[in-house]
């Protein structure tokens, strides 16, 4: 049988977005029993809904979904946000990692630890036997900011137990374009959640011909409980 010809890029040019996409890696999940795996999926789950609940509320997207979709990636899953909220990726990041370590501890350790990264780029969405899908390069920096290892002027916002959220350059401008940091409300949520973020670094890719990444690690409070103050404008959208 021939294969048809395969799409090219002019033909699939219109279906590029860019967005916000975080990478959730929970640490050794692959090494979990299958029940506990399970579990993990399960509570992440509750998660999800419950933050994207918030955010339909709190932001310019009511009667759409804010995550767009999502690609399972081994010990985690990409999550793509609806490119309207692109710039709320950091802030969500820290809430899943931050909600998901508060709630380990009442499920008997479920999971070793959780790892994020945040990047804003272009992803295609596609169908994949019949399932919907994400490709782009967008997926592949946020697994690249995960898989290096964190500099050491960057190691206070490193866990011991290996948790962190890695930001890249793109997705930190859309992050201070939706929340000017220098608006009184939005100084004052930050201050409220305890954000801190690191001095941009600089890691380099494990494959020699890939440029490096300019990126930051933030961290807050370990429980983020209320709502960022509502975005006016989205943020590098479209």
């Amino acid at each position: 049988m021939k294969l048809p010809r395969p799409p090219q890029f002019d033909d699939i040019a219109d279906k590029e977005f860019r967005t916000d996409i975080i990478l959730l890696d929970i640490i050794e999940y692959t090494l979990l029993p299958n029940e506990r795996q399970y579990q993990c999926l399960y509570y992440l789950d509750k998660i999800l809904r419950t933050v994207t609940g918030l955010l339909e509320v709190r932001s310019m997207v009511r009667g759409e979904s804010v995550i767009r979709g999502s690609v399972p990636n081994g010990d985690g899953s990409y999550f793509i946000l609806n490119p309207r909220i692109a710039g709320y990726g950091p802030l969500l990041a820290l809430f899943l990692r931050n909600f998901l370590l508060f709630n380990n501890r009442f499920l008997d350790n479920l999971f070793d630890g959780v790892r994020t990264s945040v990047h804003h780029g272009a992803v295609i969405p596609i169908s994949f036997m019949g399932t919907s899908n994400f490709v782009g390069e967008g997926l592949n920096v946020c697994a690249r900011l995960i898989g290096r290892p964190v500099p050491a002027k960057a190691r206070r916002f490193y866990d011991d137990d290996g948790n962190f959220v890695a930001v890249s350059e793109p997705a930190w401008e859309a992050f201070t374009t939706l929340f000017p940091p220098d608006k009184p409300e939005v100084q004052a949520y930050l201050e409220k959640i305890q954000f801190l973020h690191s001095r941009p670094v600089y890691i380099r890719d494990k494959h020699a011909h890939v440029p490096g990444y300019r990126l930051r690690f933030i961290d807050s409070a370990k429980l983020i409980g209320s709502a960022p103050p509502r975005a006016k404008e989205p943020a590098l959208a479209s």
